[in-house]
């Protein structure tokens, strides 16, 4: 019951966490684009009314110019009506005057009268004329006054709102452009980075670095030789023959089939001594199941979830030992009823446990097995070799080996396949006498790449041996 409490506990606040920080990101984003879409609409508006403004303002200066030069022209023409109107009277007043009238009466003849008179009224027309266009030039003369005014002080509002927009640039994209221009250089240096300096480091660490960390010796977890370990049935499925007082413990997910003699119950946690680990590598929540006195039973184990797995049967026998990662186990078998004994060694001062990052180590003792699964299938190597030789394995394929190995890395045996990511830097490398386990293919392979926080997720659990 508290580990149900616990898993639920841990699920609520999983599931609380990822809700606050997918809501808190979508909020983010959403104000970040709102912020982003305001400046840009702002930017926008700011520009066309500039633009407006700017062809506003040069219509108002071309009408200013139009009617400055139609100022001059009036006047020019408002001057020369005035002086010809001053020519018209002179005309008049000299045939309109006494003595021009008393000489028609007495000294004219009558058509010297008439033409007198004919000159008299055209001058006289000449001046209505006259004075009427003065009248038409003085009028738009006023009219041209006003409306320059008007465009003066249009202009002046234009002038004072194109200024307040020119200085109103988006801070948004004033910034970026700053941004820009401050971080290209950097960004150039980033990018070549980012192309050699990978490839200057895979040098380094293949040429220099790992040579020299691969002289120190490998970790030996036990120094007398073991009973060894052998492999027994496997693949697809494999099936469980449990004798009276046997037991079994198998991850749910894994179990396919029971005889129905077989008593059942819970497992919570594989071993109480370790439920950090087993919660981490799934080893909770097993499938318990007990042969009867008296009697016997078969269980068939398979990936239920996964059609990539495999599994396989290890036989530790007794007094032997076998060094394996939690998270590969599918299930443990006792022979003796008893539960599964499984210790804990740390190797904190060791070079090679630095060079493996792996610190601790499980150590399950038989009598027992284990059923471990594998990508494809899971290979059993034995060995015998001299303290000088051993096996390589792919580090990310290895699955545990016999604690009297002699276990360490070796740098990986061709650049050019460390420096495509085919294989990691180091290889698992094992001497001596004994036996290792490794998955037929890693699991990086399979899966084409683990994310970011997965890898680190399983980095965490490599450095803790799960």
């Amino acid at each position: 019951m508290p580990l149900i409490l616990l898993k639920l506990a841990k699920w609520l606040l999983g599931k609380g966490i990822v809700l606050a920080v997918v809501a808190g990101l979508a909020v983010g984003v959403f104000a970040f684009w709102m912020f982003v879409e305001k400046s840009y609409s702002s930017e926008g508006n700011r520009v066309s009314e500039l633009a407006d403004l700017q062809e506003r303002a040069t219509e108002v200066y071309a009408e200013l110019e139009s009617a400055h030069t139609r100022l001059i022209e009036l006047g020019e023409d408002i001057e020369e009506t005035r002086k010809r109107i001053a020519a018209a009277n002179q005309v008049i007043e000299y045939f309109d005057g006494i003595l021009n009238r008393i000489e028609r009466l007495i000294t004219m003849s009558s058509a010297e009268r008439a033409e007198s008179e004919r000159k008299l009224q055209k001058a006289k027309a000449e001046k209505a004329s006259l004075l009427e266009d003065r009248k038409v030039f003085v009028n738009e003369q006023s009219q041209l006054r006003v409306n320059r005014i008007s465009y003066s002080e249009e202009a002046k509002s234009l002038e004072s709102r194109i200024g307040a927009l020119e200085g109103e640039s988006s801070s948004f994209v004033e910034h970026l452009e700053k941004a820009w221009l401050t971080m290209k250089p950097y960004l150039v240096v980033a990018l070549v980075a980012a192309i050699f300096v990978p490839i200057a480091w895979k040098l380094f660490a293949f040429f220099i670095w790992a040579p020299l960390l691969s002289l120190a010796g490998p970790i030996r977890l036990v120094n007398k030789a073991l009973p060894a370990g052998s492999l027994g049935d496997g693949g697809v499925s494999a099936k469980i023959r449990l004798a009276e007082g046997e037991r079994i413990w198998v991850k749910e997910s894994y179990l396919q089939a029971s005889d129905e003699s077989l008593r059942r119950k819970t497992r919570f946690i594989l071993d109480w001594k370790i439920p950090a680990t087993c919660l981490a590598a799934g080893l909770v929540e097993m499938v318990e199941l007990t042969a009867p006195e008296g009697g016997a039973g078969q269980v068939t184990v398979s990936p239920q979830r996964r059609a990539e797995l495999e599994v396989a049967v290890v036989e530790i026998p007794e007094g032997g030992q076998m060094v394996v990662r939690p998270s590969s186990i599918a299930g443990l078998v006792s022979r003796k009823g008893s539960p599964v004994r499984i210790e804990r060694r740390w190797r904190l001062f060791h070079p090679q446990a630095w060079l493996t990052f792996q610190f601790r180590y499980f150590v399950f003792q038989g009598d027992c097995s284990l059923i471990v699964s594998g990508i494809r299938g899971v290979r059993f190597e034995r060995m015998d070799t001299e303290r000088n030789q051993g096996r390589r394995s792919n580090q990310i394929a290895t699955i545990g080996f016999s604690p009297d190995l002699g276990y360490g890395v070796v740098r990986a045996e061709t650049f050019w396949g460390y420096f495509r990511g085919f294989n990691p830097l180091f290889d698992d490398v094992f001497r001596g006498r004994g036996a290792f386990l490794c998955q037929e293919i890693s699991a990086e392979e399979a899966t084409e790449a683990s994310r970011f926080w997965k890898g680190v997720w399983s980095g965490l659990l490599k450095v803790l041996g799960v």
